[in-house]
């Protein structure tokens, strides 16, 4: 395993999914920044500078702000700075059972701005991982199975251990890279090869070498799946 330069970028880490995913990239032995203040570029821009994948994880809440926007500032910034970060993006569920799933209508702004965070990840020249996680458990690490899907409809309960333990995976393993996924746990054993297991994913539609955005490859906006286009 390669170490990696590892950015956790999450508003608000206390008691927060982005503690687990710090704690587990630390225990793989990666370099890990904590970025807490998305709204502030020169904060953003110091911790970004040198990376190699950046974990982002929206804060709750407005969703154009919170996940669009903080795709947006990362991808603008990286520019800056002439960085080319793995993005890997804690999405939901619910993003591909499109507008009559009952979270999507807790808030009108919320399945468009997360459909558009994804979007700028598909549509951009850094390479990128969607993760679009289920119901969240509190059960212990590898209590259980874990499935990978690309079924748009996916549903379920994942541990939130297991969850972080798959963004981090996702940094370590290239063929996650250009991926859309849902993933959940169900009986059975606990994963052994996180390596099958992203092998195992098709890409994106348009995604390009090394798992880069359609931009990254010359490309034209594409379709992906999540049962919408935006």
């Amino acid at each position: 395993m390669t170490v990696a330069r590892l950015v956790v970028a999450a508003s608000g880490l206390r008691g927060s999914l982005g503690l687990l995913v710090t704690a587990r990239a630390r225990e793989r032995g990666h370099d890990v920044t904590e970025l807490t203040d998305l709204d502030d570029r020169e904060s953003v821009r110091d911790a970004i500078t040198g990376a190699d994948a950046v974990v982002v994880i929206p804060r709750r809440g407005n969703a154009w702000r919170h996940a669009h926007g903080a795709v947006v500032t990362i991808a603008e910034v990286a520019d800056e700075v002439g960085a080319t970060p793995h993005l890997v993006l804690l999405s939901s569920f619910a993003t591909g059972h499109g507008p009559m799933h009952p979270l999507n209508r807790t808030d009108p702004a919320l399945l468009p701005g997360r459909a558009a965070a994804e979007d700028e990840m598909r549509n951009g020249h850094l390479p990128y991982t969607v993760v679009r996680p289920v119901w969240f458990s509190s059960d212990p690490a590898g209590s259980h199975a874990l499935t990978f899907s690309q079924d748009p409809r996916t549903d379920g309960m994942i541990a939130r251990e297991d969850l972080a333990a798959t963004l981090v995976a996702a940094v370590e393993h290239p063929a996650a890279r250009g991926t859309t996924f849902g993933l959940y746990n169900e009986p059975g054993p606990p994963l052994a090869d996180w390596g099958a297991a992203f092998a195992r994913l098709r890409q994106d539609e348009g995604a390009g070498p090394g798992g880069v955005g359609a931009g990254g490859a010359d490309r034209a906006p594409v379709s992906h799946p999540g049962g919408m286009t935006t």
